[in-house]
């Protein structure tokens, strides 16, 4: 795996749009941009004549956006959006006997008051169904009509103990709704999906701020507690800036923030694989959903933008005053697939040393795993602990560049670029190869770095001749000592920009 590029401070993030509900994936190449016109995981429900069901970017709690619903007079039928199956993404289930934490923020302005039936309410509600598709409950909350119009956005959720399932349910779907004879207009955004007191199944993407095929997880709680900290409530998909189209993502992010990281991502994609109904049948591996297979190399690429940076922070703190992406291979693709992880690696971008910079491209080299259970690909744009300043992503894009050589594949030969490989094993206990490739002789320094940015061991210092090169670290320091169980970065010195990696030691 191999990347180009430095960065700190403001990021922006565009370019991956998928269509179609998440029951028939997209292949790769639909990946792109920040253009969609729907929010991930909702659908347009019932749209009666005369009532509007927006997407909208007049009011929202976070990430630029909610739903909204705007219904005038009263109507033949309600008006609503509906979620689809919001156990993906982590979790195939939400268990039984938990308190599970639900609701929504939501904002009113003229709706009818003090509802005298179901007809004339709005509300939020979760229905809960096992794995035989059988229905569990719903818990419906109902929507202050007291006043017409509310104070700011207000809290909606259910009391505790109120959504204690007797049974698993492996598909929960949310419902915003306006009744036939309900009339005014009503904002919703952040809904609230996981365990008060211990695990509950986290959505992960409670918020309505990404377009159809996006994802994300975002502190303090993934966003899926419907509150957003530590700078991230910045995070928003906007139109200020773009590498193409109209709109790219935003990271915005203060000096001094608490250190967390986080990532808007893509959801899973077939590798190159069918949509439609060809999207519902079960491929046992790669080969039968594409001609994508196991060592072909792919180059995920996007465009940064960056501003009010802060260059000398990152050299100070390789790996985590950075920002980069994060592709994960996947043995599962639809809900309630196992979210099996291969090969997951956090890549740093070697950004410019410089406060700002335009539209840039960076790109990593990944290569297919051997497992053959592997049939799709997620990509996660990230942002790391220390990370400050801002940036826009944008146009995300797969392609396949040939077969794994050289540090894939251990061959003879000479690189045409600077290439640093993962290191194997990772997690490792008590030593791991780490493979790099120079195309000239020329002085070479490999270096090993703690979390706080402390050059821990140097491995390599000197000259080394043009051709693929490996190196041992046995998890000591300089002095002989074996370090602490955690995350170390690994970063390959020459004469262009530096290449970083993450790696994880266990004793």
């Amino acid at each position: 795996m191999k990347w180009h590029t430095l960065f700190f401070g403001s990021l922006l993030f565009i370019g991956l749009t998928v269509s179609g509900a998440f029951a028939q994936p997209v292949s790769l190449n639909t990946i792109g941009g920040f253009e969609g016109t729907l929010p991930s995981y909702w659908t347009r429900g019932n749209q009666p004549s005369s009532s509007t069901l927006s997407w909208a970017t007049d009011q929202f709690a976070s990430l630029g956006h909610s739903l909204k619903i705007t219904k005038p007079s009263t109507t033949p039928d309600s008006a609503a959006w509906i979620s689809e199956n919001m156990c993906d993404v982590w979790s195939p289930q939400n268990p039984k006997n938990v308190d599970i934490f639900v609701g929504a923020w939501v904002k009113t302005q003229g709706v009818n008051i003090n509802p005298a039936n179901a007809s004339e309410m709005w509300w939020v509600s979760y229905t809960f169904w096992d794995s035989a598709g059988a229905f569990i409950e719903e818990t419906k909350l109902p929507i202050d009509q007291s006043v017409a119009t509310s104070t700011g956005w207000v809290a909606d959720t259910n009391s505790p103990g109120e959504t204690l399932l007797p049974k698993d349910s492996w598909t929960t779907i949310i419902k915003f709704v306006a009744g036939k004879n309900a009339t005014g207009t009503v904002w919703a955004d952040n809904f609230v999906l996981y365990g008060r007191t211990t695990w509950g199944g986290q959505d992960w993407n409670a918020g309505v701020g990404v377009p159809t095929g996006w994802n994300y997880w975002l502190p303090p709680n993934g966003g899926n507690d419907g509150l957003l900290g530590f700078g991230f409530e910045n995070t928003i998909v906007t139109n200020e800036a773009a590498h193409s189209g109209l709109y790219s993502l935003k990271f915005n992010l203060p000096f001094g923030r608490a250190a967390h990281d986080a990532w808007v991502g893509t959801k899973r994609y077939l590798l190159n694989g069918p949509t439609g109904p060809a999207a519902t049948q079960s491929p046992t591996d790669i080969s039968q959903v594409s001609g994508i297979k196991a060592g072909d190399v792919l180059r995920i690429a996007m465009w940064v933008q960056g501003s009010n940076l802060l260059p000398d922070s990152q050299a100070a703190h390789p790996g985590s005053w950075a920002i980069g992406v994060t592709p994960i291979f996947h043995t599962g693709y639809r809900p309630n697939d196992p979210y099996d992880e291969i090969g997951a690696h956090d890549d740093v971008f070697m950004l410019p040393n410089a406060t700002s910079f335009g539209w840039t491209q960076f790109y990593v080299d990944v290569t297919v795993p051997s497992n053959p259970g592997v049939k799709a690909l997620s990509i996660r744009p990230h942002v790391y602990s220390l990370f400050t300043g801002t940036v826009y992503y944008d146009d995300i894009t797969v392609q396949v560049i040939g077969t794994a050589t050289g540090v894939a594949d251990g061959k003879n030969g000479i690189p045409k670029t600077f290439e640093l490989a993962n290191n194997f094993p990772n997690p490792f206990n008590p030593t791991t190869m780490i493979r790099y490739a120079v195309p000239r002789s020329t002085s070479v320094s490999m270096s090993i770095y703690n979390m706080l940015g402390q050059r821990v061991r140097t491995l390599v210092d000197g000259a080394i001749s043009a051709g693929y090169h490996e190196v041992e670290w046995d998890g000591r320091n300089e002095s002989g000592q074996q370090v602490e169980s955690g995350v170390y970065f690994y970063r390959l010195q020459t004469g262009e920009a530096p290449l970083v990696k993450k790696m994880m030691f266990i004793k």
